[in-house]
């Protein structure tokens, strides 16, 4: 699994996760080791690049880029 797909996930079902995210993106981002691109495609909020970095096309979003995964 990606970096960026784990925190994906992660920002869904860890209410931790989420909080230290909401509190400080960047520094989750770089624990995580996010790329360059991916951390920009999340800070932008870009759907479309964390779609295809992430390789989760079914990512939905709540106007900030969270994930859940559907099953």
């Amino acid at each position: 699994m990606s970096k960026l797909r784990q925190l994906l996930v992660d920002l869904g079902k860890d209410a931790s996760v989420h909080d230290a995210y909401v509190a400080d993106p960047k520094k989750v981002m770089a624990d995580y080791g996010l790329t360059a691109e991916e951390v920009d495609a999340m800070l932008s909020k870009d759907l479309d690049a964390v779609k295809r970095l992430s390789g989760m096309d079914n990512l939905k979003t709540n106007s900030t880029v969270s994930a859940h995964e559907d099953k």
